[in-house]
């Protein structure tokens, strides 16, 4: 019998859906999403470049085809050391606005760096019912495991995992969808999330208990994490598979 690999695109039963962080960008007037975009090109330029990252990722993700948020997060990246997230923003823009100038900037960009090599990893991942749950270290401790979740915007983290890490939030909050209804969580960036040697570095990560979840569950896997990666899974070997690079 063959394998059965296919693209994730579903959405687990737990999903957290982000429903926005802030009002999107308007023409001629300064919006909240337009005050995200200038607090973190003011944070970037002052070099304050984790805290620029908060900011830049909301205007990111309120305004996807609008390359400027794009342009200032991967240099955010590049800055951070994380050249093949920076290398995935010059991507977006490239995508989104192929014929701008700030697409020319992303190709120069992107030359200047050269192709990240091709790393490919296979994580096994168990099943709980629906669910699937792969290990996972964050900031170098492994504190559980966390399930794996294409359709939260955000890698999420329990109020006791948080606190076992001792991660503090930023002073931003997200709106979630849940279950029990919409509900605003404290934004924290995580140093280091590893799964199964998949390494990002300061990835956006929202503190959230998920209902009725066992302690061994510390939260989900989300886009915050996965987006760096091209993912795959083998259904019937038992693995995700993660891989960075061209």
């Amino acid at each position: 019998m063959g394998r059965e690999r296919r693209g994730i695109g579903g959405h687990c039963a737990l999903a957290i859906l982000l429903v926005g962080i802030l009002a999107g960008i308007g023409p001629g007037g300064r919006t909240a999403q337009a005050g995200a975009f200038e607090e973190g090109v003011g944070l970037f330029q002052l070099g304050h470049y984790q805290w620029a990252l908060e900011k830049l990722l909301q205007a990111a993700n309120q305004a996807p085809q609008n390359p400027q948020p794009l342009w200032y997060l991967a240099e955010t990246y590049r800055q951070l050391g994380e050249d093949a997230a920076a290398a995935h923003e010059y991507r977006r823009i490239l995508q989104v606005a192929p014929g701008s100038p700030v697409a020319a900037d992303a190709r120069r960009a992107l030359a200047t760096l050269g192709e990240p090599a091709q790393s490919r990893f296979q994580i096994p991942f168990q099943r709980a019912g629906k669910a699937m749950l792969v290990a996972g270290q964050v900031n170098g401790q492994a504190l559980g495991v966390f399930i794996l979740d294409t359709g939260a915007t955000f890698l999420s983290v329990s109020r006791a995992a948080a606190d076992g890490l001792g991660v503090q939030p930023t002073g931003g909050t997200v709106r979630l969808n849940t279950a029990s209804g919409t509900i605003t969580a404290p934004l924290v960036l995580l140093d280091e999330v590893d799964i199964g040697g998949a390494v990002a570095h300061h990835v956006p990560a929202v503190i959230h208990d998920l209902p009725s979840a066992p302690s061994s569950i510390i939260g989900l896997l989300g886009m915050s994490f996965l987006e760096r990666f091209r993912v795959n899974l083998d259904l019937n070997a038992g693995i995700l598979i993660l891989e960075s690079g061209e």
